[in-house]
């Protein structure tokens, strides 16, 4: 994905609103956050894992997020919200779920 001049990480409340609502839904888990889960295992199983990647791939659950909050309660995240949730995101799976049974 081409990283743009608006992606930068700036925390803020509504960053935090969106990664909480990507994180708390259990349709958006169970239909895109798993599979990213599981593929991110496979590759850092194997060596290959690579957090920019990993970034991406949040980053695209996060416009999702974006989507679907904004039809559940009409307010749409700006860019830098989503990728720093996103980024947010890739810290909060990282150790718990895709490295928890990587052999070191």
């Amino acid at each position: 994905m081409k990283r743009t001049r608006s992606m930068i990480y700036n925390e803020t409340t509504e960053s935090r609103e969106l990664l909480l609502y990507a994180t708390n839904d259990g349709e958006l888990y169970r239909q895109m956050i798993t599979p990213v889960i599981n593929n991110l295992r496979r590759k850092a199983s194997k060596g290959w894992y690579d957090s920019d990647k990993a970034v991406d791939a949040y980053y695209r659950i996060a416009c999702e997020a974006s989507k679907r909050y904004n039809r559940d309660f009409g307010y749409s995240f700006s860019v830098t919200d989503r990728f720093t949730a996103a980024v947010d995101m890739e810290k909060f799976y990282r150790d718990d779920e895709v490295f928890y049974d990587i052999e070191k």
